[in-house]
């Protein structure tokens, strides 16, 4: 199991990785989507959250959350050995479909496209989903790519958490050794 903390002015995020499960945060909306990433990533993440900036669009709250998450992963994978490394989905929801790749070798980079046609989902703005996304491939270092296209945001964001967590659920499973030609990650 892997524990972290981050409190900051504008939030507080306590979360474990590797247990129970079971995820609150103020956002229902942003509960629902994390909910969906830890279900079809197997993380067994509890994730408990505050968000001391009452008024906004929940940027604080999802941002903090994703570097919260995403320096627990970095913890918990440790020297990444052991772990098959590459992780893909395709993955449709209704009109929707996310398309992702991601490699958990340790070299951050996020390309994420997720043309939202509306600016709100319910009470979290959809351009935090994109950051969100970003922010957790940076702080768990890991290059993820995402695509999603559809019509409705709720659809589109959904696809985009199940994809990723779908995603790295492979890239997180066992594998012989090292997987790298070079003999190490970076």
């Amino acid at each position: 199991m892997t524990a972290f903390e981050r409190t900051t002015k504008e939030t507080r995020v306590a979360l474990t990785l590797g247990g129970a499960g079971g995820v609150r945060t103020p956002l229902p909306m942003l509960t629902h989507f994390l909910d969906q990433l830890d279900l079809y990533g197997g993380l067994g993440l509890t994730l408990d959250a505050e968000d001391f900036m009452p008024l906004g669009d929940g940027h604080h709250l999802a941002e903090d959350v994703a570097i919260a998450l995403g320096r627990a992963l970095d913890r918990h994978l440790g020297g990444r050995e052991g772990r098959a490394r590459f992780g893909q989905r395709l993955l449709p929801m209704d009109e929707a479909l996310a398309q992702v790749a991601l490699d958990i070798g340790g070299r951050p980079f996020p390309v994420v496209d997720i043309p939202f046609r509306s600016a709100d989902l319910g009470g979290l703005a959809t351009d935090n989903v994109s950051h969100f996304f970003r922010t957790l491939a940076l702080e768990a270092r890991f290059t993820l790519h995402l695509t999603v296209r559809g019509e409705n945001a709720h659809h589109m964001a959904e696809a985009a958490f199940k994809g990723v967590g779908m995603a790295l659920r492979e890239a997180l499973g066992p594998a012989e050794g090292l997987r790298s030609s070079k003999g190490v990650l970076r």
